[in-house]
């Protein structure tokens, strides 16, 4: 039996199997990747602005289909008003002339509705030749929707802290200027009260006449005080307070407060060195920032514990100085000493609304100059500097 061997039926071979290693070095390669980002759209551009290639992430997040935007303008993707402005041909020429351009904000989709775009466009040069423009874009809008939340959650916090706060400083100030105004009005009742059975029991003779109507006075001058302090804050705070500037010497000024003041303290406790200081200022406010340093210098040191007053003229203008070896200023505590009502734990025995030192800072603030403590902390002292300009003029340049 004879065998016939036949050859087999010519076929053509099928291509090998092509694996991503194969394309890794081919620009099929790149057309695969950027195609398959999703998050963010790539596309490249003519130099005439139009668009010339298309990804799926530009199609999810603008909307379109590729052939609905290859070779159009790039401007259909920005609001009229930004079309109007000029906008999208400004960054293709920045991106031109510095390589790469940064752009943010509000894109059109193809539904019309908009999105919050971060995008940067990169120019594409080859031998110093533009080819195009390569752009990125990202859809922010959830992620500046979420910032906008944070940011409008903080404005509520420091808004509901800021009423939180004024609550308590309501209530400090119901309080201590209640404890405050007791006791002078506790005095006038008592000398009026004396006055008035010593009248009855026949015993009223000049001697008691006099001694009563001298608390009376004080009780009164006390309650005044006070008064004037509370209208102080609340024009301060108004900015309705108007300063009469003129050319005051401030060792003149400072000379009168220690004057004053030495009458009812010990010999030698307040020591100073005054130089004559010429600047233009509000006499009698400025007056009134020394007295308030002085008196808060006295009241927190103990005596015979010295208190130190310097004038001294710098180049801006002057500097004022008040030091004391009292009961000194916790860290805690600094920031806001110059708030009204804002006494230190240290110092709750100590008579005071806590508004001196804050008028002084509006006072010091209404001429342009600055107030700041130092202390090395409790039962360490303070030091209080004031610095002022020479004139309004020099406003700006006072030291800080």
């Amino acid at each position: 039996m004879a065998v016939t061997q036949t050859e087999p039926a010519d076929r053509t071979s099928a291509p090998p199997k092509r694996t991503l290693a194969d394309l890794a070095h081919g620009p099929e390669a790149i057309r695969l990747l950027v195609d398959a980002v999703l998050d963010y759209a790539i596309f490249l551009i003519g130099p005439d602005g139009n668009v010339l290639t298309w990804n799926q992430g530009a199609e999810r997040i603008k909307g379109y289909k590729a052939h609905e935007v290859i070779g159009k303008h790039i401007s259909m993707f920005y609001t009229a008003k930004d079309v109007e402005a000029g906008r999208p041909e400004r960054v293709l020429r920045q991106a031109e002339r510095q390589g790469r351009a940064y752009d943010e904000g509000w894109r059109l989709r193809k539904d019309g509705t908009r999105f919050w775009a971060d995008a940067s466009v990169h120019a594409l040069y080859d031998h110093g030749r533009l080819y195009g423009f390569a752009k990125i874009t990202r859809d922010m809008t959830d992620a500046r929707a979420a910032a906008e939340r944070e940011r409008q959650l903080d404005v509520e916090r420091e808004a509901r802290l800021a009423a939180e706060e004024a609550l308590r400083a309501r209530d400090r100030f119901l309080s201590i200027a209640s404890h405050e105004l007791k006791t002078p009005v506790a005095s006038l009742q008592l000398s009026v009260d004396s006055l008035l059975l010593n009248r009855e029991r026949g015993n009223l003779d000049q001697g008691r006449i006099e001694r009563g109507l001298e608390r009376i006075e004080r009780a009164v001058r006390r309650m005044s005080a006070l008064l004037v302090e509370l209208l102080d804050v609340s024009r301060l705070e108004r900015g309705a307070t108007e300063f009469h500037f003129t050319d005051v010497d401030l060792s003149g000024i400072a000379e009168e407060v220690i004057d004053r003041f030495a009458g009812v303290e010990p010999k030698d406790r307040i020591l100073f060195d005054l130089k004559p200081t010429l600047v233009q200022a509000d006499a009698a406010r400025i007056e009134q920032v020394i007295s308030n340093l002085l008196d808060n210098a006295l009241k927190y040191s103990s005596r015979p514990g010295p208190v130190h007053v310097a004038i001294t003229p710098t180049e801006q203008g002057a500097l004022i100085e008040v030091r004391d070896r009292g009961v000194g200023l916790s860290l805690d505590r600094k920031d806001r000493l110059f708030e009204p009502f804002s006494r230190g734990d240290n110092a709750v025995s100590v008579p005071g609304m806590g508004l001196g030192l804050f008028i002084s800072r509006e006072i010091v603030a209404g001429h342009g100059g600055r107030i700041s403590a130092e202390s090395g902390g409790d039962g360490k002292g303070t030091t209080f500097r004031v610095t002022l300009p020479r004139t309004q003029s020099d406003r700006a340049h006072a030291p800080g």
